[in-house]
Order: C-alpha cells, then structure tokens, then sequence
C-alpha cells in the first residue's frame, strides 16, 4: 500500500497534472490553426481522463484506507484534515464537474471542442497541480 501512497502523490500525480497541460496546449494551437477532425487529439483527451480516472480510483482507496483506521495514510492529526478535503475537491470532484461541462458544452456546440478541451485542460491542469500541493502540504 505504501508503493500506492507514492504512485497517487508523486508518480501518477505529476504525469495527470503534465497531461491536462499537454491537452490545453494542443487544443489551443489546434483552435488557432483551425484544425478541423482531429482523431490524435481526441485520444489524448481520452488518455488524460483515464489518468484522472486512474488517479481517483488510487485516492478512493487511499481514503477508505485512512477510514478504516490505517494509521499511516491520510492526513496528519495535527488540524490539517480541512487541507485534506481540498485535497479531495481540487483532485477529483472539480476536475469530474469540469470534464461533464466541458462535453456539455462541446456536445452542443457552444464552443469549438477544440477551444471547450483547451480550456477544460487548463481549468483541470490548476486543479491537479493544487490538489498535489494540498496533498503535500498534509502528508
């Protein structure tokens, strides 16, 4: 369990918070450069939601872990549990609320996908990346 406390803070971490970055970039340049169908972007979007899925599933246990009493997982005792739950805020449920608005707004048409998925990229890149700092700042 404690190779997964370093895969969720650090391994994992970084490489979600790279890859929301990596898809703000792109869909940007893409919605500069007019792109119209672009399958190769799409599968990135897919592989960063997958990260996140993956990195929320390692939370979840981490924190049914530290419910069940396990001593060596979770926030310290020393008043830090409310940076905790923003820890869980920032790294799952906000950047979730991002990516259903995100189809939402893509779906209907509201906004070029590629213009919806830079900005849903960049919302989620700050969200992980402060969820890493919280998680630091706890553990």
């Amino acid at each position: 369990m404690r190779t997964l406390v370093a895969a969720h803070g650090y391994w994992i971490g970084y490489v979600v918070i790279a890859s929301w970055l990596i898809v703000c970039v792109w869909g940007l340049v893409l919605r500069l450069r007019g792109a119209g169908e672009t399958p190769v972007f799409w599968r990135a979007v897919s592989g960063a939601q997958v990260l996140l899925g993956l990195q929320l599933v390692a939370g979840l246990v981490l924190l049914t872990a530290w419910a069940l009493g396990a001593g060596w997982v979770g926030p310290p005792a020393d008043g830090t549990l409310f940076r905790g739950g923003f820890h869980v805020l920032y790294g799952g449920v906000f950047p979730v609320i991002v990516l259903v608005v995100g189809h939402r707004v893509a779906w209907r048409g509201r906004l070029n996908p590629h213009t919806a998925f830079a900005l849903v990229g960049l919302v989620n890149f700050g969200l992980v990346a402060r969820a890493l700092q919280t998680g630091i700042m706890t553990g």
